[in-house]
Parts: C-alpha cells; sequence; structure tokens
C-alpha cells in the first residue's frame, strides 16, 4: 500500500538524523553551544515535523489518492521523497531544499521578520501549549512560528525554554500582581511588522538628523499600520505614548547634543533679556518635526 511506503520512508529518515540529532540536542540540554550549521541542520533536515503531518493527514483520509492530490506542492514534495527513501531509492539528495522552495511559492515569507526578545507572558502561552498539545517541541515551534515571525522560533528555542520552564513560571507568578504592567510590554509586540518599519524609518530620520516627536512617532506608527493593512479598530493607544518611550529615548533627548543645548539655552535667555520681551510674548514651540514627518 502507498501509505506503508511513505510510513517505512519516514522510519528509514528518521533512523538516518537519529544519532546526530540525539548528540546535538544532547549538547543543548547540557548549555554547550553548537554550530550555525548545526542549527539550521536541526531546524530543517532534523525537523520531520511536516512528514509526521503529511502521513498522519492521509492516514485519516478516507481514500489516499485523492487526498494526496489535495495536498501543496511542499506535501507533495515530502510524499515524494518518502516513496523514494520507502521504495530503496536513495537519490533523494536535495529534495529539503527543494521543499523548501515550492513552500516558498505557497507561502510568503513575512517581509519585516528581525528577530525580538520573547515577553515571559508569551514564553508562558508557548509553554502552556506545549505541554496541552502533545509536547512535541517542532510542533510547538511550527504552530507559533506564523503567529510570532519575530521571535524566530525554532525547535532549539523551545528546548531551550523548556529547560528554564520553572524559571519563567516562578517570574510569571511574582510578576501576576503586575499584570498591566506586563500586558503594555506584550502589547507592543502584537503588530511586529509596524515595529519594526517604524525602528527602520526612526534610524533613517536621525541619520538625517530629524527631531522626532511623540506626535510625530505617533503619526508614522498610524501610517504603518495602514500600510501594513491593520484595521483602525487594531490600532494601539499611543495617545500618552504608551508604546513609544524606547522610539522617543533616542528620537528627543538621543538627537540632541547636550552641550548645544546648553549653548542654545543660554543664548536664549540672552536674546529674551537684551530685547525686553514679556513673558506673555514668550511661547514655547513643540512638534516642528510635523512639518517634515
Amino acid at each position: 500500500m502507498p501509505l506503508d511506503i511513505l510510513k517505512k520512508g519516514l522510519s528509514i529518515l528518521t533512523d538516518q538524523i537519529k544519532e546526530r540529532k540525539d548528540k546535538l540536542l544532547s549538547q543543548l540540554a547540557n548549555n554547550k553551544s553548537i554550530s550555525s550549521l548545526d542549527e539550521q541542520w536541526l531546524d530543517n533536515e532534523a525537523n520531520i515535523i511536516d512528514e509526521q503531518m503529511i502521513i498522519e493527514r492521509l492516514e485519516n483520509a478516507s481514500d489516499f489518492e485523492p487526498e494526496s492530490e489535495k495536498l501543496d506542492n511542499g506535501g507533495k514534495a515530502i510524499v515524494k521523497k518518502l516513496r523514494q527513501l520507502g521504495g530503496g531509492i536513495s537519490d533523494v539528495a536535495g529534495n529539503k531544499c527543494k521543499r523548501a522552495k515550492n513552500l516558498k511559492d505557497t507561502a510568503p515569507v513575512p517581509v519585516f521578520t528581525s528577530k525580538c526578545s520573547a515577553m515571559l507572558a508569551q514564553r508562558i502561552e508557548i509553554l502552556d501549549w506545549h505541554h496541552k498539545y502533545g509536547k512535541n517541541q517542532s510542533k510547538t515551534a511550527k504552530h507559533f512560528a506564523p503567529i510570532y515571525p519575530n521571535l524566530k522560533i525554532k525547535q532549539p528555542l523551545a528546548s531551550a525554554w523548556l529547560k528554564d520552564e520553572d524559571k519563567w513560571r516562578s517570574q510569571w507568578a511574582q510578576s501576576h500582581g503586575e499584570a498591566d504592567r506586563a500586558s503594555k510590554r506584550v502589547r507592543q509586540m502584537e503588530h511586529p511588522q509596524v515595529t519594526e518599519m517604524l525602528q527602520l524609518w526612526v534610524s533613517k530620520a536621525l541619520g538625517d538628523g530629524l527631531l522626532l516627536t511623540g506626535e510625530v512617532l505617533r503619526q508614522k506608527w498610524i501610517a504603518f499600520a495602514v500600510l501594513a493593512g491593520i484595521p483602525s479598530e487594531d490600532h494601539l493607544d499611543l495617545s500618552n505614548g504608551n508604546g513609544l518611550k524606547e522610539f522617543k529615548r533616542h528620537g528627543e533627548a538621543g538627537s540632541a547634543d547636550s552641550m548645544t543645548v546648553k549653548s542654545e539655552r543660554s543664548r536664549i535667555q540672552e536674546i529674551i533679556k537684551s530685547s525686553g520681551y514679556e513673558l506673555l510674548d514668550i511661547f514655547n514651540m513643540d512638534e516642528t518635526g510635523l512639518f517634515y514627518g
């Protein structure tokens, strides 16, 4: 039967990767570093969750052939590879790369995916899901990768979090009374693609010598949110600068040289004094960056 051949292929594939995979996972479990090539191998060739899910899907189908025809290009490539292995054909080199290329055609990779650190609440959410749905690290990583693309969740990362689970849960218990503050930190990760666009824009603006104020940042965040297709009702509440403090620190304060500020203050005070300006004629001007924002 075709399904038996695929299962045999999966068994052969599992045996092929077992020794190296066990060795690398043991190193990670003992806090030993592994090379970037080994990390990539664990995340790709050694990650057979896709193969397992394809077989499970075909096994639960009422009819093998029609169901196999419904698979996308990536799924069909997996079936071909397992069929070659199970049928005794050894020439399957490069199939993993081909599968990655096919998947690229059917599932576009997010454009803005610079890596961010996971918030405590996110780690707890991921750990809870892991224990609830089978305790499979690769499956957990695969589930949350599209949900939190900027975290770059892979199986080794899930393994590291599980090793430190007691520490994370202890911190969660201690900070549970600070739910509001933690919630604000987590909300900044709700729209990571917007955050990254804003980060890139801020870097460029500071390089051009622009003064970035809170209102400029708020307007830019909204503009990028619209560009990313985020509905207005899902926009973060930035009225009080919530979520923009980091940008403001590198914007208003970070873009002004302290010596320049000191000398300008003295110069303006001298102008006011020598020109005889009354206090009622002195205005505080702010948010001028809006003219070129």
